[in-house]
């Protein structure tokens, strides 16, 4: 099985990625297990600082319109969550899955946007304050990484969709653990009704194509 060659098509990433992901104790272990590889991610990659002075090496015109918008924010902000706002490399790599997420489904981004920002902002103060950040972030992403391997191994029987579509595992994945819960408190029924469909059938002709090779491999 391949990918689907449109990356913009929402339905069929979904239908693609959900084919690998039907067991509910699976799909329980990606909704806790994603956001802690995001989670670590975003901290190692805050740990790295602040990337404005390079903005302002490169760019004085854009460094000027961001210093203005980060002197509205601090005027909005109370300080003591201000003090640890960073434009880091955490914010372009958060900002940028966030814009993807917006194309594929903008009303599910913008509900999904408060614990975007939460998990960008937590991982930026650890990455400030903590000094042991960098092995913090490697334990969360390792035990993320760990648990979603068994849950494919013993509970969905089925290897990781990273192998057939590195795009939805890397970054669809978020997304997609975030819709399954929304899904449950009604959101777009008819699409989480054709998307069942969809994935049944693609759940079907993996199955049929198992089946075919075990008994080509026999003969």
């Amino acid at each position: 099985m391949s990918a689907t060659a449109n990356p913009f098509n929402l339905k069929k990433q979904l239908a693609f990625y959900g084919s690998y992901h039907t067991d509910p104790v699976n799909v329980a272990i990606h909704i806790i297990g994603v956001p802690s590889i995001i989670f670590a991610s975003s901290a190692l990659l805050a740990k790295q600082g602040s990337i404005f002075p390079y903005i302002q090496d490169h760019s004085p015109l854009a460094a000027a319109y961001l210093s203005q918008a980060g002197s509205y924010i601090a005027s909005v902000l109370p300080a003591s969550i201000f003090q640890y706002a960073q434009l880091n490399f955490a914010a372009v790599f958060m900002g940028t899955y966030w814009l993807y997420y917006s194309v594929l489904d903008a009303t599910a981004a913008l509900m999904l946007a408060p614990l975007w920002y939460a998990l960008w902002y937590g991982s930026t103060v650890l990455a400030r304050t903590h000094p042991d950040t960098t092995k913090i972030a490697i334990g969360i992403k390792a035990l993320g990484w760990i648990s979603q391997f068994y849950g494919h191994g013993v509970h969905e029987g089925r290897a990781p969709a990273l192998l057939d579509n590195l795009l939805g595992a890397v970054v669809l994945a978020p997304f997609f653990v975030f819709l399954e819960v929304i899904f449950h408190f009604g959101y777009r029924p008819q699409l989480q009704k054709e998307l069942k469909n969809d994935v049944g059938k693609l759940v079907t002709k993996y199955r049929t194509d198992k089946a075919k090779a075990k008994r080509a491999k026999a003969n």
